[in-house]
């Protein structure tokens, strides 16, 4: 694990302690965001899941996490583009587009 992984699990274990699950799910949702701001996409992915897995009650969270997802998504395979050629690019492209059509709809659909 990174090092900013593991610092920013026991942080979230030591809050989570105290917190509501809406509050832990907004706290996690946050991490997650972070983690996309600085393209540390596995763990924004984790983050999301844990999110998923340990806060089934805070709906608003949840709602959230999908068009997070949707963005990390996008912004991965948008990075691994500039890596790669031929077959994979054309693959990492429509993964790409997909998941820009699929957040688009997400969004209007609230």
């Amino acid at each position: 694990m990174k090092p900013i992984t593991v610092l920013s699990l026991m942080l979230l274990l030591a809050a989570c302690a105290k917190q509501t699950p809406d509050e832990r799910a907004a706290e996690m949702l946050k991490e997650a965001r972070y983690a996309l701001h600085h393209h540390l996409y596995n763990e924004a992915r984790d983050t999301i899941f844990s999110l998923r897995r340990n806060c089934p009650t805070a709906i608003e969270a949840r709602k959230q996490a999908i068009l997070l997802l949707d963005s990390i998504e996008m912004n991965a395979a948008a990075d691994s583009l500039k890596l790669v050629t031929g077959e994979e690019w054309e693959r990492l492209n429509v993964k790409k587009q997909f998941f820009e059509r699929k957040l688009q709809e997400d969004i209007n659909k609230q």
